[in-house]
């Protein structure tokens, strides 16, 4: 894993363990755990995680980039950033 990933994917999987899971995970989030389509975010929750990932990142989504598909997992969640970081050089 490259360090760009690593500073993509940490602070994403830090918000959701923080506001998704609580204390305490019932299982170990991994990058391929289907968040959305999983159960685990409802769509007020999509909300709360495209307001951090743009903070975080400094990028904003359109409207049709937030989606079950583009945001089930951190993988895609990594890609979708790695995208929006990439047009903006």
């Amino acid at each position: 894993m490259t360090q760009q990933t690593m500073e993509i994917k940490a602070p994403v999987r830090q918000y959701i363990q923080e506001h998704f899971f609580g204390a305490a995970p019932p299982v170990p989030l991994n990058d391929a755990m289907p968040l959305i389509t999983g159960g685990l975010i409802d769509s007020i929750g999509m909300i709360g995680l495209v307001a951090f990932i743009e903070e975080r990142f400094k990028i904003e989504f359109k409207p049709k980039e937030v989606n079950t598909q583009s945001l089930d997992t951190v993988e895609k969640i990594e890609g979708l950033i790695r995208s929006k970081l990439e047009q903006r050089s």
